[in-house]
């Protein structure tokens, strides 16, 4: 990564990139084989109809994005364990979406953009099987939000996507909608760990 990338990218971890300066690509390529071992985790018992979501801290430290504290949850929620050791920086969260139905690439729900603006995560990410998706705060990112209005919009909207699209479609568009609507950068990629800005605010 060119030092203009490590510098951008830091920026986005430690909450401190302006909107016009996200960058085109997020490199999560070192963390890439621990999520889809997550991923794995969730869905190894898919074939007998149960399946676990699980989650990890993001943490900046040694001038490194990690994740720690990995927890299992159950299939529809997980709640991350948000304690620090010591040297480390609070960047966000990451969880996956397994569902019992085997469907995958449903991004952020309401309740994860609730979690991501209340608890100010300047990155989020989730692992929805083929698909990796992550959330990044900017300084237009409002600071005092209602969890609760946030996951009725979020609700509202995918209500009206989902008579029309699949439930991944109908997640997308829920995702591009509240992420104009907080002014979050969206970024969109695959297993690889190689993302894309979607939505800059």
């Amino acid at each position: 990564m060119a030092k203009r990338g490590k510098t951008l990218f830091k920026s986005v971890c430690l909450g401190k990139c302006k909107s016009r300066d996200l960058p085109k690509r997020l490199n999560l390529t070192g963390i890439a084989p621990e999520m889809n071992r997550l991923w794995g985790a969730s869905i190894r018992e898919l074939a007998a109809g149960m399946v676990r979501e699980h989650a990890a801290l993001l943490v900046w430290e040694r001038e490194n994005l990690r994740l720690t504290n990995i927890v299992e949850g159950a299939d529809d929620e997980v709640e991350p364990s948000y304690q620090l050791a010591e040297g480390q920086q609070l960047v966000g969260t990451f969880h996956t979406h397994p569902y019992v139905t085997g469907v995958t690439d449903v991004v952020f729900s309401g309740t994860d953009f609730a979690s991501a603006l209340t608890c100010r995560e300047n990155l989020s990410i989730v692992h929805c099987g083929n698909t990796i998706a992550a959330l990044a705060r900017t300084e237009l990112t409002p600071k005092i939000v209602d969890d609760e209005e946030i996951e009725r919009r979020a609700n509202d909207f995918a209500r009206i996507y989902r008579h029309t699209f699949s439930l991944p479609e109908t997640a997308l568009k829920m995702n591009f909608v509240m992420c104009q609507k907080y002014k979050l950068g969206f970024y969109l990629g695959n297993i690889t760990g190689q993302l894309r800005l979607e939505i800059r605010p």
